[in-house]
């Protein structure tokens, strides 16, 4: 199989989970479109390792086995269809120290422990999403990384209600402990669906829906801005539902009309 259909497994792996990357792939140049789906491929790898992966040891030899690879593209010597496809477009270079920051950021994730608030919920988030966002916006002009940083972090934490049950039984906690205090739940009542695991999850829909709606959406990415915008879409709806959980696991495959229409309007701007 060749390297590019190689990338091209990567890029069906990744559209699949997250039907936004197609959507803001449609709407790259040709020239960039290569560099853009493997600046994506890395996050989404390095992010599946840092979140996903429940064995600690298996993930640690994915996060390591990534900054060895960050460290073969600096010199030249790419191996993962990702990387090389960095390698041989045309872009503004990535400084070494942006990619050691993104590694260390992904460790970080795996140490974490439950979060006291939504603030502390999202402070966690950044340790990973905070530096990768300092590489992605380096391939779009006018791209705020702090914008970028706010809107993969609301997106992380919207994914994760998403598959509440998957979260909880790799041993994560996608709702922070004061929220769980003021519902008089447990970590353990999660997994089950009641009254007050319905109210809960409202609660944070509606506050993730308020930052995401507050995010300036011109400062984004092509992938982030078409990614917030479908969030902001599936948290309104989910806090609308009769059970939130079951309405944000359905609404993961799905993009309303609103997405092309940003990825329409941000591409027009130049964004990539």
């Amino acid at each position: 199989m060749g390297g590019e259909d190689v990338l091209g497994s990567f890029e069906a792996k990744w559209s699949g989970v997250h039907p936004e990357l197609a959507l803001a792939l449609r709407f790259v140049p040709a020239a960039a479109r290569d560099r853009a789906l493997g600046l994506a491929v890395v996050g989404l790898e390095i992010e599946d390792a840092a979140f996903r992966i429940a064995e600690d040891h298996v993930a640690e030899a994915k996060l390591h086995w990534w900054a060895e690879e960050l460290a073969r593209l600096l010199d030249g010597k790419p191996r993962h269809p990702a990387t090389q496809a960095l390698a041989a477009t045309d872009g503004p270079a990535i400084a070494p120290g942006a990619w050691d920051a993104v590694i260390t950021g992904a460790l970080a994730i795996r140490e974490a422990g439950p979060a006291g608030s939504l603030g502390d919920l999202l402070d966690g988030h950044r340790r990973y999403y905070g530096p990768l966002a300092q590489v992605a916006i380096a391939a779009s002009p006018g791209a705020s990384a702090d914008a970028a940083t706010e809107a993969a972090v609301l997106a992380r934490a919207l994914q994760e209600l998403s598959d509440l049950r998957g979260a909880l039984e790799r041993g994560r906690l996608p709702l922070p402990l004061d929220l769980l205090a003021r519902h008089q739940l447990d970590r353990g009542e999660l997994a089950a669906r009641s009254p007050a695991r319905d109210e809960a999850l409202r609660e944070l829909l509606h506050q993730i829906a308020t930052r995401l709606r507050a995010l300036p959406w011109t400062a984004l990415p092509l992938f982030a801005g078409v990614r917030q915008i479908a969030d902001l879409d599936r948290a309104d709806r989910a806090a609308r539902a009769a059970d939130p959980a079951a309405a944000l696991l359905a609404a993961r495959g799905r993009l309303g009309p609103s997405a092309a229409w940003r990825a329409w309007r941000l591409a027009r701007r130049g964004a990539v």
